[in-house]
């Protein structure tokens, strides 16, 4: 009887002992599957990274190569103001003369960051923006 006992708490301790491996495997195998997740969010992260920066360099590409061609274009004008300066006396005598001040004043606008700068600009001068659907005072 006492073997039988002893047999049962035996079985029962290798129970006891098999439930608590069989947790902690539900754990490792839980926590396992989390960082897999993770692992797969950030693998995800870095692909999109990676495009973004890709796009990134391709519009900078665009725009140096916009900027290139408009430098070129720049370029290209100066050298034939220069001609019609050298080989037109009419025009040479047009191109000395001063701006009008309207058109200087137009030349006068500081630098602006953004459309909250102009904004600002406009403000200071005692002017503003018009919705969609209204005149401005200038037009008539």
């Amino acid at each position: 009887m006492t073997r039988l006992l002893i047999t049962g708490a035996a079985i029962l301790a290798l129970l006891a002992a098999n439930i608590w491996q069989y947790n902690q495997v539900q754990k490792q195998a839980a926590i396992a599957a989390t960082a897999q997740q993770s692992a797969a969010d950030r693998l995800a992260t870095i692909k999109q990274l990676r495009a973004d920066v890709s796009e990134r360099e391709q519009a900078r590409q665009r725009l140096e190569s916009t900027q290139q061609a408009m430098a070129a274009e720049l370029n290209t004008q100066q050298i034939q103001i220069r001609e019609l300066k050298r080989d037109n006396e009419q025009y040479r005598r047009w191109a000395d003369n001063p701006l009008p001040d309207i058109t200087r004043r137009l030349q006068q606008r500081p630098t602006f960051t953004g459309a909250g700068d102009y904004y600002q600009w406009l403000l200071s001068r005692g002017e503003s923006l018009h919705t969609e659907g209204s005149q401005a005072s200038t037009e008539q």
